[in-house]
């Protein structure tokens, strides 16, 4: 989830790539909040309890890597192959675990608990400072995904383009809809466009359809897995940001924080697996609008 609500963070609208509420734009959301931010951050350092941990040991296979993916994330396709991979690379046999809305919620406590039933890796986070509780840490990215702008219209090309009479609209508390909104109070007032937040990438999308906005801005793997499904959406066309800069996200896995020797294993796998281009393959096959790292 490529998940900070516990989706933003997370690549998508599921629990890690934290729909999409950065945790770190909650934290930020004023000074009159300070006192309480210090507590919730507080209450971040603390493991979950979970009133049965007890049970749950170490896996007794040490020749599998059990990793988890979430049905909802919009990378889903192109997840899966990577976490092969990375088992592959570790000379490990993979073993993939799909975990659905009804068993992931956007509670932390539950996915703390998918740990150790289920995972030792979880695949789809967006690597957002300071935007996780101290008990999961996350590998080095795996691919760099980009905030896209869609719209109907066949002359505009840029953001420049599109008249200050048509919304843009984008998808509330994520890092591109920030900016976006900085930018736009950086503005004369007669030289803003009037920006709609909604609630998801999809309502962006649907919102652009009905051209109730003229433009829609949403995390590129989100459009790329909705036109999949919905034949309606292949008529869109991505535009420049300009004068915005390009807005980005970098995407890699979670792991329980105690896990180091793992963790510092599968970035070690990471690495190999991007510099030989095994990513990149994995990318371009499914015409993913992701970049590879170096």
């Amino acid at each position: 989830m490529a998940r900070g609500n516990v989706s933003e963070t997370r690549a998508s609208t599921s629990p890690r790539l934290l729909g999409e509420v950065e945790l770190r734009a909650q934290a930020r959301i004023g000074a009159a909040t300070a006192l309480l931010c210090l507590s919730a951050f507080a209450a971040l350092a603390q493991t979950p309890f979970v009133p049965d941990e007890w049970k749950f040991g170490k896996r007794q296979e040490s020749s599998t890597l059990h990793y988890c993916l979430d049905a909802r994330d919009p990378d889903l396709p192109v997840a899966r192959k990577i976490g092969e991979a990375i088992a592959g690379a570790l000379l490990l046999q993979p073993k993939e675990h799909v975990i659905g809305d009804n068993v992931v919620g956007e509670d932390l406590d539950n996915l703390y608990r998918v740990f150790l039933e289920t995972c030792d890796l979880y695949l789809g986070f967006k690597l957002i400072p300071d935007a996780y509780p101290e008990w999961i840490k996350l590998t080095r990215p795996y691919y760099r995904g980009f905030y896209v702008l869609a719209v109907t219209e066949a002359g505009w090309n840029s953001l420049a383009d599109v008249p200050k009479t048509r919304p843009i609209g984008s998808t509330m508390g994520t890092s591109a809809d920030l900016r976006l909104a900085q930018y736009l109070m950086a503005l004369r007032p007669a030289e803003r466009w009037d920006r709609f937040p909604l609630a998801s990438d999809e309502a962006a999308l649907a919102a652009l359809l009905k051209s109730t906005i003229g433009v829609a801005l949403v995390w590129g793997p989100s459009l790329w897995a909705l036109q999949r499904s919905d034949p309606a959406l292949g008529k869109l066309r991505l535009i420049s940001p300009a004068p915005l800069p390009r807005a980005s996200a970098d995407v890699g896995a979670a792991i329980l924080a105690n896990e180091s020797f793992l963790r510092s294993n599968i970035d070690q796998a990471i690495a190999s697996l991007s510099a030989d281009g095994t990513i990149k393959a994995i990318l371009d096959r499914e015409k993913f609008p992701a970049e590879s790292m170096k």
